[in-house]
């Protein structure tokens, strides 16, 4: 090597020698009569991988953290294996599930869908329906559409958080997607309760999304319905926690596996 070049490297690991002991004396150092102040690179960046360590040792074995989430960001690998797929819901199933059949007919999923007419997080948290069909039909992949009936409730972050819990518990550890109410109007907080008791990267939230709307000013249309569909899908494939084969369809759209209907509670 030429002799200039290993002058070069003297003069920029000299640096380097000087600037790591800068940054780790509190005090600074003194050349002479010269006090050279503290730079904090060193320090901040062991403290940022010193933070990092302790993130990664307060993660369970499911990368979950002591609160029983996952932290922000965190993807599980993509899935590739057939699912049997549970998708229950109210009557926005009734858009939702053909499209959702067309994809799982093309990824060699098994789906079941089970529309509860009228229903919301009080109805199947009040009951034990979500837990029987879970011993049913054994799902390893659960999708939720519910809200759409609870726009309107008053203090609904008091009044329906149990029973969104005891829906997330009968869940337990199946790996799960919720999709939010599509909003036609302003609600009263389902949509904020959902943030926050959902899992990262398990929530979709629809109420910002466009539809166009049937007759009752609601329910999307049977074609905006699909395509709310392919955005949940296309959400999951690259945002959501727990990404599973979802190969595209084309524009068919398909029926269930097994469709299983509930009269509106009374």
């Amino acid at each position: 090597m030429n002799k200039s070049y290993w002058g070069l490297w003297a003069l920029l690991l000299a640096a380097l020698v000087l600037f790591a002991a800068l940054s780790v004396k509190s005090d600074g150092l003194r050349l002479g009569n010269v006090q050279l102040k503290t730079a904090t690179f060193a320090r901040d960046v062991a403290g940022l991988f010193s933070g990092a360590d302790a993130a990664a040792d307060s993660l369970d074995a499911d990368g979950r953290l002591p609160n029983g989430r996952h932290p922000k960001g965190w993807r599980a690998p993509m899935d590739t294996t057939a699912k049997t797929i549970l998708f229950i819901g109210d009557s926005m199933l009734e858009g939702l599930g053909p499209r959702l059949a067309a994809y799982c007919d093309v990824s060699g999923h098994t789906l079941i869908e089970v529309i509860w007419y009228s229903s919301s997080t009080l109805c199947w948290g009040e009951t034990a329906r979500l837990s029987e069909l879970i011993g049913k039909y054994h799902p390893n992949y659960i999708m939720v559409c519910l809200g759409a009936n609870e726009l309107y409730i008053p203090d609904i972050k008091n009044a329906r958080r149990p029973y969104l819990k005891k829906m997330l518990a009968e869940m337990g550890d199946i790996p799960y997607v919720w999709i939010g109410p599509p909003n036609w109007d302003e609600d009263t907080g389902i949509n904020d309760l959902l943030a926050q008791e959902l899992d990262e990267g398990c929530f979709y939230l629809s109420a910002n999304d466009r539809f166009e709307r049937s007759h009752d000013g609601a329910h999307p249309t049977r074609q905006s319905a699909q395509q709310w569909m392919d955005r949940v899908v296309k959400w999951m494939r690259t945002t959501g926690s727990h990404p599973i084969r979802l190969n595209q369809p084309g524009d068919t759209i398909s029926r269930a596996s097994r469709i299983v209907v509930y009269q509106p509670p009374v």
